[in-house]
């Protein structure tokens, strides 16, 4: 399987004569290190190579919380950094992505709320809905990427000079994925400073038929090259 998903991240899909986008589900596990992830601050993140989701790696920061504005970004896996080597940039329309998911987790004494942004850049981003999460336990933020009201609980607020059109400009041209902490918190919170860490950041783009057909005659090469042997 790790040898057929190589190929298809190498070589790409080709429809009707044209290359298309090569963005295949992938999740980001920081197994391996921070993989170029920063924080808040701009600076590599913190790693830890046990205590993720499966005891697993993961990476951390400290974040204070701010009330003001739209609340801190706490993570930020921009193209201009190779995150995840560009794993999550592209057109995420174009290549069917329905879903961002991740796994945070925090040490504040009370519950925070979270969101993700979604950054063409030049300022035009979309939010997702706060998501509240519990302390010290590892919780999954699960974004429908769907251009609806109420999808799921799900509502996207877009800002930046887009225009009316805003979804499909931004989701068509993602070059940066943060995850960041509401401005609305409990207020014994505001100022205070936690400990915030990510694990398992993942992108769900539909298969297309053309994909489809290329894993399969990966699978079928593989499969007549045993026989041979």
């Amino acid at each position: 399987m790790k040898f057929l998903l190589s190929c298809f991240i190498l070589f790409g899909v080709i429809e009707n004569g044209r290359a298309v986008s090569s963005l295949l589900p992938f999740t980001e596990g920081f197994d391996l290190g921070s993989s170029n992830w920063l924080n808040g601050s701009s600076a590599v993140a913190n790693y830890s190579s046990t205590g993720g989701v499966a005891n697993t790696g993961y990476i951390f920061t400290s974040a204070t919380i701010d009330t003001s504005g739209f609340g801190p970004i706490v993570f930020r896996g921009n193209n201009a950094n190779s995150a995840s080597g560009g794993a999550f940039v592209g057109n995420w329309l174009a290549a069917g992505v329905n879903q961002f998911s991740a796994y945070v987790w925090h040490n504040a004494p009370v519950d925070l709320n979270f969101y993700v942004r979604f950054d063409k850049g030049a300022g035009n981003a979309a939010s997702s809905n706060m998501i509240q999460v519990a302390a010290n336990t590892w919780t999954l933020l699960n974004i429908p990427i769907v251009d609806s009201l109420g999808v799921s609980g799900q509502v996207f607020q877009s800002y930046g000079a887009v225009g009316s059109g805003g979804f499909n400009t931004i989701f068509s041209d993602i070059k940066n994925v943060q995850i960041a902490l509401a401005a609305t918190q409990d207020a014994s919170t505001s100022g205070q400073t936690y400990t915030v860490g990510l694990d398992s950041a993942s992108v769900i783009p539909e298969p297309s038929v053309g994909a489809m057909t290329v894993v399969g005659l990966l699978g079928l090469g593989l499969l007549r090259r045993r026989t041979i042997k």
